[in-house]
């Protein structure tokens, strides 16, 4: 019974706990992108190592690899190459 009264407790919480990385939007910021592959070699000229590079739902260039012997995901803007937010494990 108590079990009943907790469940939506636990889903509200779960509902509520944001993601551990909310993406940014660049979509407008695509429109005048530069090519990927600029930030992909500004990232390894900062000593990082590429494991996968995309452009994410939001039009935000997203690399996953390693920098510093971390793996690190980042989300860069297409159009400056600027960092977003980084995400390090």
């Amino acid at each position: 019974m108590k079990l009943n009264h907790a469940l939506p407790a636990i889903l509200v919480a779960t509902a509520v706990a944001a993601p551990a990385m909310a993406e940014p939007d660049c979509a407008a910021a695509a429109a005048s992108a530069q090519p990927m592959w600029n930030v992909v070699r500004s990232f390894e000229e900062a000593g990082g190592v590429v494991r996968t590079a995309k452009v994410t739902d939001e039009k935000c260039y997203e690399i996953y690899g390693t920098r510093n012997g971390r793996k690190v995901e980042i989300h860069f803007d297409p159009a400056t190459g600027a960092e977003l937010a980084r995400k390090e494990d």
